[in-house]
């Protein structure tokens, strides 16, 4: 019982819907991803009053001794940066779940963030430093750990330091980027 774990999250597509849908129905499964399966991903549709301007993805699963050590949490970030590289989206959340640990990790699309004007970089900026947000930095992605609204991207509640030291007793040699996957 005490080795069932769980993850689940949500990822606010911008405006390539069918991109994404493609990408899910079509290319996904041939990847050979460990943990994610197109299956657990919903699939939304275009259709007022179903939704505005961006569409909400949810997904989730659960696992056996999910992301145990810091081999297997690269691995997660792997292969969720390999899906991010076909998607276009402004932010991501994802929580995890187990027995001794909860962590909250998200994404920020940090080409978008970047250059599209009102995008609110400073503002996430200045969210991330008030709140001592854990925040790293790819070429193409901001990872942290800790909450963030969806619909803004900003990091509006303080990290727990608990949660951190949690983290960093788990995976102590964690380092960003990792390397990624050729698929």
């Amino acid at each position: 019982m005490y080795e069932w774990n769980y993850f689940y999250g949500a990822i606010m597509l911008n405006s390539d819907y069918q991109g994404f849908l493609d990408f899910i129905q079509h290319k996904m499964k041939d990847k050979g991803y460990h943990y994610f399966h197109p299956s657990i991903f919903s699939q939304a549709i275009q259709e007022y009053p179903y939704y505005y301007d961006n569409i909400l993805i949810s997904f989730g699963r659960t696992a056996k001794w999910f992301l145990d050590d810091e081999r297997e949490l690269k691995e997660f970030i792997r292969e969720f940066e390999d899906i991010l590289s076909h998607l276009d989206f402004q932010s991501i959340q994802i929580k995890v779940g187990g027995v001794y640990n909860d962590f909250s990790f998200f994404w920020l699309n940090k080409k978008r963030l970047l250059s599209e004007p009102g995008s609110g970089y400073e503002i996430t900026m200045k969210y991330v430093h008030e709140n001592k947000i854990r925040l790293y930095e790819s070429e193409d992605f901001y990872f942290g750990l800790g909450e963030i609204n969806m619909s803004t991207g900003w990091c509006e509640k303080s990290s727990d330091p608990d949660d951190l030291a949690s983290f960093d007793r788990q995976y102590p040699d964690f380092k960003y980027p990792v390397e990624q996957i050729n698929r």
